[in-house]
């Protein structure tokens, strides 16, 4: 994908009829690779980075600050070396330095071009994908409501939402107790279904209206959607590790949501006796 955003940009066809006939040179293998010396430095740096993710955690360390020398604008570098740092609080250091380029170089009239569509643009991810995991480091330093803000932003920028951050934004919106902003962001997805759509809709109507029925209707849907979130609830075991995917209404669904969202539950005056209540 990488090469084919790169050609893209070499070839800049105007005309849907154009972009057609490039890939079609491109999926048959007629187009001819980009040899190295018409790589731009932004490109180098980013082709640093993809070796880095091959090597060791050290090497690859050392790799990604080399693609930070060649071009100090490379936002893969930060993100890199954000995810490969033990302690949260340093890895925030390398994120928040991604997102200060990324707010400079797709500022100003960029953004107002391309407000909406951050994630379908090839070199906006590593500055999306900065914003997401520097929002999980302000939430693990306790800074909720920072964490919330780089979130709203994330929607501003990709309302689409495809990397999912409306599941932990509402879940964090409960624990904040801004109902309006709740009741916004949940209308934008009104057809989202799963663990974290139905049990965050569930929780948030026991907050705001208590022991009621429509609360009660929409935890029975969340329990029968997914059985095992409620049981993991009200366990006071922790799951030590996580599957790399789940399925909807699997164990491992209930793993993820439970790993964030079990700790808001039991802070919820009443919720896990009624939790305890209605999901037999």
């Amino acid at each position: 994908m990488r090469d084919i955003h790169r050609i893209i940009d070499k070839e800049m066809p105007q005309t849907e009829a154009e972009m057609n006939a490039l890939m079609e040179r491109i999926n048959s293998g007629e187009y001819p690779a980009i040899e190295d010396e018409e790589l731009t430095i932004a490109q180098q740096a980013e082709d640093l980075v993809s070796e880095a993710y091959e090597l060791p955690p050290g090497a690859g360390r050392r790799k990604a600050r080399e693609a930070l020398k060649l071009d100090p604008d490379c936002i893969a570098a930060c993100e890199y070396l954000g995810l490969n740092e033990i302690s949260s609080s340093r890895a925030k250091i390398h994120f928040k330095k991604g997102i200060n380029i990324g707010r400079r170089i797709f500022g100003g009239e960029f953004l107002e071009n391309n407000r909406g569509f951050f994630w379908g643009i090839h070199e906006t991810r590593p500055y999306m994908r900065c914003l997401q995991y520097y929002s999980d480091c302000l939430y693990t330093a306790k800074q909720i409501r920072e964490c919330v803000s780089i979130q709203e932003e994330m929607l501003d920028l990709n309302p689409n939402d495809n990397q999912g951050i409306r599941d932990l934004l509402l879940l964090y919106l409960i624990q904040l107790n801004e109902t309006e902003k709740f009741t916004k962001y949940a209308d934008m997805f009104p057809e989202d279904i799963g663990a974290y759509a139905l049990f965050n809709r569930a929780l948030f109507a026991f907050k705001t209206e208590g022991d009621s029925k429509t609360a009660t209707k929409k935890l029975k849907e969340a329990v029968k959607e997914n059985p095992y979130v409620a049981k993991k609830i009200l366990s006071r075991k922790s799951k030590k590790g996580l599957a790399e995917h789940y399925g909807l209404g699997s164990e491992e669904e209930a793993d993820y949501y439970v790993l964030y969202a079990k700790h808001i539950w039991r802070h919820t005056h009443g919720a896990v006796k009624w939790l305890l209540q209605h999901s037999k």
